[in-house]
């Protein structure tokens, strides 16, 4: 049997596809986003080589809220929530993730980002309620069934991402990749991490876990997550209120002000 090596030119294309895969796209930060940080306690934390832009705000003896952003995202884009948690009578924390925003880093991926979960509550103590997005949420349910860091009282999600490998046809489509520079992507993917540790990161397998009482929205028309993710995440949490709105993408909710409103409620409940 002969073994047929990839073309040099293959192998070029594959290695550079791995890197933009673990590369997230810079998020713009609006002036608004901008005013808003500059309003609180901004500051970094180390985590072993790299350090981490965090910014808290409001009375540290008050309930913790923390705002966790998706891949590509930043704290700013979390900062819609800031005021409304405030004016409720929490305090807020949002940090940027390894290689996101202001943190260090150029290449992250859910397994380096879970971990940071740890440094935030070490430094903050428990957490009482976690808001993420997209695939802060995934983040999130994995480090919490890990143990990395203690259980909320409660976590509202948006836009969740359901099953970390569905990234791998998402990034193909996006990146508009050949199916053979994708299976060299995968092979070199399952070289370098457990294929079956990779699976098992799926938000409705993790939720299965979870018994923390849940408040999901997912937007109809988004068209970065699908809102099948969130339905079959939905489906196997025990204990979770499912909202589905209708035009505001996959980041509009993050600035609603009804949104906000139903999330307080939630909390407070």
């Amino acid at each position: 049997m002969s073994i047929v090596t990839p073309s040099n030119e293959l192998q070029v294309m594959v290695k550079k596809a791995y890197k933009v895969f673990f590369t997230p796209n810079k998020y713009e930060v609006k002036p608004s986003d901008a005013e808003i940080l500059k309003s609180g306690n901004n500051f970094r934390l180390k985590h072993e080589a790299l350090e981490l832009t965090v910014t808290a705000w409001g009375d540290e003896s008050n309930p913790k809220v923390l705002l966790m952003h998706g891949w590509g995202g930043a704290r700013a884009q979390m900062t819609g929530f800031v005021k409304p948690l405030l004016n409720a009578g929490y305090f807020v924390i949002a940090y940027d993730q390894p290689a996101h925003g202001e943190s260090d880093g150029k290449q992250t991926n859910i397994l380096e980002i879970a971990p940071t979960l740890a440094v935030l509550s070490n430094h903050f103590g428990k957490f009482d309620f976690i808001i993420a997005h997209s695939l802060g949420t995934l983040i999130t349910s994995y480090a919490l069934v890990n143990q990395m860091i203690p259980p909320p009282s409660k976590l509202a999600y948006f836009g969740a991402f359901n099953r970390l490998l569905d990234s791998l046809p998402r990034f193909q489509a996006l990146a508009q990749l050949p199916d053979e520079t994708m299976r060299g992507l995968e092979d070199m993917l399952f070289e370098n991490h457990s294929r079956d540790l990779l699976e098992s990161i799926t938000n409705a397998k993790l939720a299965e876990q979870i018994q923390i009482p849940a408040l999901m929205f997912h937007d109809k028309s988004d068209n970065v997550t699908p809102v099948e993710d969130s339905r079959a995440i939905a489906k196997a949490w025990k204990n979770v209120r499912y909202v589905e709105t209708d035009g505001l993408g996959h980041r509009g909710a993050l600035q609603s002000k009804e949104i906000h409103e139903q999330v307080i409620k939630f909390l407070k409940s």
